[in-house]
């Protein structure tokens, strides 16, 4: 295909780009690979400018240094980028919309550059205050609306459009003030997920997958607890994929309870096999705005069994009672489990249940909608490319 010169410039703001195990990094990789063909990319970014794919413009900043909580920022990867005024003027003025997708200090002075620049902007919801609250232990219900009323003052509100992974996110801005226009699009689950081909284990073992970050607010250790009181637990083979900070606190939780399991980070391909042989996906996280992993396992033809939180998009997924759990109820995630395990007919039943569900949250259908958002708003903003940067003092 002829490369269109007259693409527009969208300028990404994701301070972690290069750390790939973090989901909103994978989920606007994947939307940035598909519109290539139909915009350029600008992404503003920590640490290195060197990026893989050469169809994309980086501008690297220098990652910000916070005492006190440097070690936690490193073990989730997620590093905050340094803004410099002058180099986002000259950035940015060539850019012709900015989507935000990490709102931290890059992210406000982009904003805010923009805002006087006259450039769009389009702001989508990743970052739930209650994940940044269950890793620096603030649980208190008055932190975590002042959180929301400081992103929502600061990014959503400042923003033309507003972007939610899922209904239940939409809500939680709309009922702490959002006043913005919110578009409800998922980040999608790409075709390679719906092609696995999912078999079934040797009849002696049973397969048990949870992917997620290794962190407080995905509640592994509930997880480990109950399957220590299934009466499978001698068969179980269980895999915690991801990395995080909790992850050498699961091992030793792992080996005092003696569960074989398998806990850490997983590349793409073990990834595909380990959704194709799972027996069962369980999900025990309290804070999701979408749930990746589980739309991922529903499409790859795995029952699962999930967490039904009020602090969570994950109930959204829960399509049959079989599948959902209280993760507060002792013995119901045990219970439920060993149900899935035995019955198989009510397990197929949830796999048919999901796989017609999740073609709606295909990614093909996302990155249409993402394509036609974006021109929707450059045309109300009298899109015309222009290299010339204003002045912005």
């Amino acid at each position: 295909m002829k490369p269109n010169t007259n693409r527009p410039i969208i300028g990404v703001v994701l301070d972690p780009w290069h750390h790939p195990f973090n989901g909103t990094v994978v989920s606007t990789r994947r939307f940035v690979d598909a519109l290539q063909n139909r915009f350029r990319f600008k992404i503003f970014l920590t640490g290195s400018s060197d990026v893989e794919d050469q169809g994309i413009e980086a501008v690297a900043f220098p990652q910000l240094s916070v005492p006190g909580i440097n070690g936690i920022i490193n073990s989730m990867q997620a590093p905050l980028g340094l803004p410099n005024k002058q180099r986002l003027i000259q950035e940015l003025a060539t850019c012709d919309l900015v989507h935000i997708q990490y709102p931290f200090f890059l992210a406000k002075r982009a904003i805010s550059i923009a805002r006087e620049l006259k450039i769009p902007i389009v702001s989508s919801f990743h970052v739930q205050p209650e994940n940044i609250q269950r890793n620096l232990s603030l649980n208190q219900t008055v932190i975590t609306h002042w959180l929301y009323r400081l992103f929502i003052h600061h990014y959503y509100q400042a923003s033309d459009q507003v972007i939610a992974p899922s209904s239940f996110a939409r809500d939680l801005l709309t009922q702490h003030g959002l006043t913005q226009p919110v578009e409800v699009l998922s980040n999608g689950v790409t075709s390679k997920f719906f092609r696995i081909q999912h078999h079934n284990s040797p009849s002696h073992e049973k397969h048990l997958l949870c992917v997620g970050r290794l962190a407080p607010e995905k509640q592994q250790t509930i997880l480990l607890k109950a399957l220590a009181n299934s009466k499978y637990k001698h068969r179980l083979k269980l895999t915690l994929a991801g990395t995080g900070p909790q992850e050498t606190a699961l091992k030793k939780l792992a080996r005092d309870l003696r569960i074989p399991a398998n806990i850490g980070r997983v590349d793409d391909m073990a990834l595909a096999e380990l959704y194709a042989k799972a027996d069962l996906f369980v999900q025990c996280s309290s804070v999701e705005l979408e749930g990746m992993s589980a739309m991922e396992a529903m499409a790859a033809g795995c029952p699962t069994l999930l967490n039904r939180s009020k602090t969570s998009a994950l109930t959204e997924l829960i399509l049959d009672e079989a599948g959902g759990f209280d993760a507060y109820r002792p013995g119901e995630l045990t219970r439920k489990v060993d149900n899935l395990l035995e019955d198989s007919a009510l397990s197929q039943q949830l796999v048919q249940t999901n796989r017609h569900f999740i073609e709606s949250r295909h990614h093909d259908h996302s990155v249409e909608q993402l394509a036609n958002l974006y021109h929707r708003i450059l045309n109300e903003n009298g899109f015309a490319h222009n290299p010339q940067a204003p002045s912005v003092t």
